[in-house]
């Protein structure tokens, strides 16, 4: 008899036992209990909650109304304050929000908040931070609008306790989810990037049809399956790997790592480690987009989705790859 194949003796339940070595469930959720409290103030403070909450209701305690600016301060695990004063109001207070210890997002709207020609909502021209004020002009204070500049920025302050803030308030969730996708494909493209990984670039371990036996596989394996826990704890699940396994159809239907291996060996100029990096940064995308969606709707994608979901991931491949590509030459 012919000796065994060490990759075919990697079964998937063997597979998963060195993964979940690396994981910690315990720690993924304790991220999601953190306390964090985001304090909104001005005369407009239960419009804004009101937007908030569109998405979904908010955990006790943690959107907390206070009467003034100050009065935040002593509220407790205050990062950030919304400040929401009346639609005609000026800039004239914003002097005195910077001495304050946390990061102060202003909301105005209404007339005489935009200039002619300009888009009707823009970003802030600096970003808050502890100790300044930054203004979001609005079109209105619905979530749609709050999305697309200021809860993205809210996020960025609480980073660290994202986790807790999205698991609390259900309107942060897509936000955080698709950064903490980011953080992950970026990673696992480190990792790759940095080894030579063989035969098969990774999605969970589980559906290559191969399972490589390297170290760096099974590292890149173990942090797209903590990005799947970390994801599943942002929308108010529990870490447990129950959660991976529900996943399973989304990101294996469709195109697979391999198909989208090929396509990048066309569009690389050299073989080896770049396509490898290239694949687990694009890859982890979709893991993560896939993810983001079942947690958000309810339901899989369409096999359909999930091809166009690998298409868009091989065309950000290909772009990273070409802009980053000299720096993955350099030793």
């Amino acid at each position: 008899m012919s000796a065994p194949d060490p990759k075919r003796a990697a079964t998937p339940a063997a597979w998963i036992t060195h993964v979940r070595r690396r994981v910690d469930l315990k720690a993924v959720d304790e991220e999601a209990r953190k306390r964090v409290c985001l304090a909104v103030c001005g005369a407009r403070r239960e419009e804004f909650i009101g937007a908030l909450t569109a998405a979904g209701p908010a955990q006790a305690d943690v959107l907390i109304m206070v009467p003034s600016l100050d009065d935040a301060i002593t509220a407790g695990s205050v990062r950030a304050v919304v400040y929401c004063p009346e639609a005609e109001s000026t800039n004239g207070a914003l002097s005195d929000l910077a001495r304050l210890p946390f990061a102060v997002f202003v909301v105005r709207t209404g007339e005489g908040a935009f200039d002619e020609g300009r888009l009707a909502t823009m970003p802030a021209s600096t970003k808050p931070s502890p100790g300044t004020a930054a203004v979001y002009q609005c079109s209105a204070i619905v979530l749609a609008e709050l999305r697309k500049y200021m809860l993205p920025d809210i996020v960025h302050v609480y980073r660290g306790d994202e986790i807790a803030l999205a698991a609390a308030v259900p309107a942060f969730r897509p936000i955080v989810a698709a950064r903490l996708t980011m953080d992950c494909a970026m990673n696992s493209l480190k990792i790759a990037a940095a080894s030579a990984i063989a035969d098969h670039i990774p999605v969970l371990g589980l559906i290559t049809g191969g399972i490589a036996s390297a170290g760096d596989t099974i590292a890149i394996t173990a942090l797209q399956m903590r990005m799947l826990l970390r994801i599943a704890a942002a929308y108010g699940k529990k870490a447990e790997f129950a959660r991976i396994l529900e996943l399973l159809p989304v990101v294996g239907g469709g195109y697979g790592w391999r198909a989208l291996a090929r396509e990048a060996v066309g569009f690389i100029p050299i073989a080896g480690i770049p396509i490898k990096a290239a694949v687990a940064y694009a890859g982890t995308l979709v893991v993560g987009q896939a993810a983001s969606h079942y947690y958000e709707t309810g339901a899989h994608m369409s096999p359909g989705a999930v091809g166009a979901l690998y298409r868009e991931a091989t065309e950000r491949a290909k772009e990273f790859t070409q802009r980053f590509l000299p720096r993955l030459r350099k030793p």
